[in-house]
């Protein structure tokens, strides 16, 4: 009878100390990734502002940064077109119009130049509509649209301890899991909407001949795609606060939050399918993937 008490006193020590290893964990989780996916997720204009050496790198001056290249390829290509044009005269061969081509490039030259500008305005576009979506769930239900408001909210209306053996506490670690999965999957997100910012003077450069202009279709899609996916994750985000006013139950609370971040990890797969662009996965070799998509097209 001792034995088994004390077995059983020793079972209890050990299942306490995993349940309390795992409350640290994953409170850390709570406190510092979820903030962090907020600002990967509604990304803003201050995407431009991250650092001297980057903010060198978007200028817009003419005569620095990337621009700078894209001002020297410009006068690369009108050189390339009149030495082609003085061939196709001297052979007597059909060749595109200079008037068609010196309109497509001034008009391509000028947006080159102001590229930076216009992806700020996609960028304060979709920011507003985002807003738009999260200011009206603020309305309806009284709390703030986040993922740090939500699982503060979840937080606060369980009302047991942790327990990783218990169905509250399997729901919390796959929680706590898939917003490291989310985070992941965000940050390369916000990497790519970067690099397609630092490539737009060469995308918009690529209008000035037929032969490149898919090219900025492409990056337009992409980035397109991109943004668009914050709007979706805005519309998916009212959905738990929605559910968590019908039913306080904390069982359900976790279940609706997992299945809201499996929606979310998703929701790239869906915005994919109706306009394309690039996907966003949190393995390496998927991340691949998506760059070739973007460079082969």
């Amino acid at each position: 009878m001792e034995i088994t008490t004390s077995t059983t006193d020793i079972v209890s020590i050990i299942i306490e100390v995993i349940n309390q290893l795992c409350t640290n964990i994953f409170s850390s989780i709570e406190s510092n990734i979820f903030p962090l996916i907020d600002e990967l997720v509604f990304i803003n204009k201050n995407i431009f502002n991250t650092g001297d050496k980057m903010s060198k790198i978007l200028s817009t001056s003419p005569n620095h940064g990337v621009l700078l290249l894209a001002n020297c390829l410009f006068t690369g290509f009108v050189l390339y077109y009149a030495i082609r044009l003085i061939i196709a005269r001297l052979t007597l061969s059909e060749f595109e119009s200079p008037s068609k081509f010196f309109m497509r490039a001034f008009l391509s030259g000028i947006a080159m130049n102001y590229s930076l500008s216009i992806c700020t305005f996609f960028i304060n576009t979709t920011n507003y509509i985002s807003n738009f979506f999260c200011g009206l769930g603020q309305e309806i239900f009284g709390y703030e649209i986040s993922f740090n408001s939500l699982v503060s909210i979840l937080n606060k209306t369980s009302t047991t301890a942790f327990d990783l053996f218990s169905i509250d506490g399997i729901l919390s670690s796959m929680l706590s899991i898939s917003s490291l999965t989310l985070l992941i999957s965000f940050a390369y997100r916000y990497i790519l909407i970067e690099v397609l910012l630092i490539i737009s003077p060469f995308a918009f450069l690529s209008l000035s001949t037929q032969s490149t202009e898919n090219f900025f279709k492409s990056w337009f899609k992409s980035l397109f795609s991109l943004l668009f996916l914050q709007i979706i994750i805005s519309i998916i985000l009212l959905i738990p606060y929605a559910l968590i006013r019908e039913n306080s139950n904390s069982i359900f609370n976790q279940v609706l939050l997992v299945g809201s971040i499996m929606a979310l990890l998703k929701s790239n797969q869906f915005v994919k399918e109706i306009i394309g662009g690039i996907g966003i996965s949190s393995g390496f070799q998927s991340g691949l993937v998506g760059l070739k998509t973007l460079l082969s097209k």
